[in-house]
C-alpha cells in the first residue's frame, strides 16, 4: 500500500516483506514510513544498505535486522520510530553498541526477538538506548494477530507502527 499526502508518503508490503529498490516516484514526496517487518519463521532480513539509500528521509521504519545494520546511523536525524525483529545475537550486539546510540532523534524503540526466552535480556541490553522501549517475541506477535484479540489499529499501536497506519 502506497499512499501519499502533504509532507507524508507510507508503504507497508504484505507478510513477505519483498522489497525491490530502487523505488522512486517523482511526483510523491519523500517516503517517511516504511513497514516491511515480518515475523514468520522462513522471513529473511532485509537488505539495510538498500532500504536507506532508497528512503534516506524515513520517520517510521518497521524491518527484520540481520547481519550489517550499521547503515541505519545515515538516518540519525530523521527516524524517530523504529520496530526491528533481530534474528541473531551478533546483530543485536552491534544494533545496541555501535547503532542505537548514534540515533539521537529516535523516540521509540520495539525490539521484536524470535523466541519467549529472549524477551528479558533484549529488555536488559535495550533499556535506556532510547526514551521508549518495548521488547516483544515473535510467538507473542503471531498469536495476538490469529486470535483476533487486536484490531490492527491497535495491534499497529503495540507494535509501534500506529502513526503510520493513522496517516494513510
Amino acid at each position: 500500500i502506497l499512499s501519499g499526502c502533504p509532507g507524508l508518503a507510507s508503504l507497508q508490503l504484505p507478510n513477505n516483506g519483498a522489497l525491490r529498490v530502487p523505488f522512486t516516484c517523482s511526483s510523491m514526496p519523500p517516503l517517511l514510513s516504511l513497514d516491511i517487518l515480518c515475523c514468520k519463521g522462513g522471513s529473511a532480513p532485509q537488505d539495510v544498505g538498500a532500504i536507506v539509500a532508497a528512503f534516506p528521509h524515513l520517520e517510521e521504519l518497521a524491518l527484520h535486522l540481520g547481519g550489517d545494520c550499521s547503515t541505519l546511523i545515515r538516518l540519525q536525524k530523521s527516524l524517530r520510530r523504529l520496530c526491528v525483529r533481530l534474528s541473531d545475537e551478533l546483530t543485536a550486539e552491534e544494533f545496541a553498541a555501535r547503532v542505537l546510540p548514534r540515533l539521537s532523534s529516535l523516540q521509540r524503540l520495539d525490539v521484536v526477538v524470535p523466541w519467549e526466552r529472549d524477551v528479558d535480556g533484549a529488555e536488559q541490553r535495550f533499556r535506556g538506548l532510547a526514551p521508549c522501549v518495548v521488547v516483544r517475541c515473535c510467538g507473542d506477535v503471531r498469536e495476538m494477530a490469529s486470535k483476533g484479540m487486536w484490531k490492527v489499529g491497535t495491534m499497529c499501536d503495540w507494535l509501534g507502527l500506529g502513526d503510520a497506519l493513522r496517516n494513510e
